[in-house]
């Protein structure tokens, strides 16, 4: 990810639940422990999917995936993540940790395939709806 791409990033973010606002994204880019990766498709010039995780040690935390609607379903999400967990391998991993909304099954049913199990939840942990949040871990 690179700064000039938090327009498009900010465009593919009002699709979601939990859109990041651009004070945000810049944020995350200064993040020392930081990563950010995009699928970008150059032909059509749009960015397809956004993750944005961290490297702790040998702990990962992946922040957010974020996948446009125009190419949900049809192994985006599945790409940019398998890009990730082999990143985060290179890098010593050896367990990555995340949350999400316990109605996103769509991400709950990608994670899963990738090999992350359920390892607690968070009570009205969301808000905008208030919801909880399912905790996920896989080992590396």
């Amino acid at each position: 990810m690179r700064p000039e791409d938090i327009p498009a990033i900010l465009v593919l973010e009002a699709d979601t639940l939990s859109a990041w606002s651009r004070e945000h994204l810049e944020d995350e880019l200064q993040q020392p422990a930081g990563f950010q990766f995009v699928v970008r498709n150059a032909a059509l010039d749009m960015i397809q999917a956004v993750l944005y995780g961290r490297i702790m040690a040998d702990e990962a935390e992946i922040l957010k995936l974020s996948v446009a609607e125009s190419v949900r379903k049809k192994g985006v999400g599945s790409q940019i993540l398998d890009f990730v967990l082999n990143y985060c391998r290179t890098k010593g991993v050896k367990n990555c940790f995340l949350e999400l909304r316990a109605s996103n099954t769509a991400a709950r049913n990608l994670y899963e395939k990738r090999g992350f199990f359920r390892v607690g939840s968070r009570k009205n942990y969301y808000d905008e709806p208030v919801e909880d949040a399912i905790l996920m871990q896989r080992e590396l």
